[in-house]
């Protein structure tokens, strides 16, 4: 009986030992599977993070490389308004200089000849107040002897330096203001200012 008994426990014994290790066989499993998952999982998290990370940084990258490159052109902007601006009031300055009684009375001398021909033509001029009595002076004998009329020299408190000059009752024109020449001159090399500076970027 004590034998049977013994077997019976033996046998119990087995199966238990049996089923226990099939049970930690299958926990080990599920957790290698587990851990395999987590392992599987953060460098799945890691690579996501890293791929965001070198996105973002390229993203501030390329928005920081934009600003640079609208700072730059602000700059330039900014740079080429200040020389123009300087430009300007240098040929302005200088435009009224050159621009003197007997330098424009050469210029009108020089215009007139071209119309003297006409027997109706007919010269009229506009200038500073201050220049008009010399402009006039310096014309009186050459201009006299050219038109029948003689040339009308007027005052004109808008114009600044230079001339205004019309032929054939203001059929033809020429500006020769301190303001058109300071312009003309602006224009012709504002273009050029801007090519020579956008050529350095």
């Amino acid at each position: 009986m004590s034998e049977e008994l013994q077997n019976l426990l033996d046998k119990f014994h087995e199966v238990g030992v049996k089923k226990t290790e099939a049970e930690c066989a299958e926990l080990v499993a599920a957790a290698r599977k587990e851990a395999q998952a987590i392992r599987d999982q953060a460098k799945a998290d890691a690579a996501a993070a890293v791929k965001a990370a070198e996105e973002q940084a390229a993203a501030l990258e390329a928005r920081a490389e934009s600003a640079i490159r609208q700072a730059a052109r602000d700059i330039i902007l900014e740079l080429q308004g200040e020389l123009t601006r300087r430009i300007t009031r240098a040929v302005s300055g200088a435009a009224d200089q050159a621009l003197s009684p007997e330098f424009m009375a050469s210029l009108i001398r020089e215009l007139a000849a071209k119309f003297a021909a006409d027997p109706n033509a007919s010269v009229s001029i506009l200038t500073t107040v201050k220049d008009a009595p010399a402009l006039e002076k310096a014309l009186q004998g050459a201009l006299l002897n050219s038109f029948r009329t003689a040339p009308k020299v007027l005052g004109d408190p808008e114009i600044k330096g230079g001339c205004e000059v019309s032929f054939k009752d203001g059929q033809v024109y020429f500006d020769f203001t301190g303001e058109a020449v300071t312009e003309l001159v602006a224009d012709f090399i504002g273009p050029r200012l801007a090519k020579l500076l956008e050529g350095d970027r």
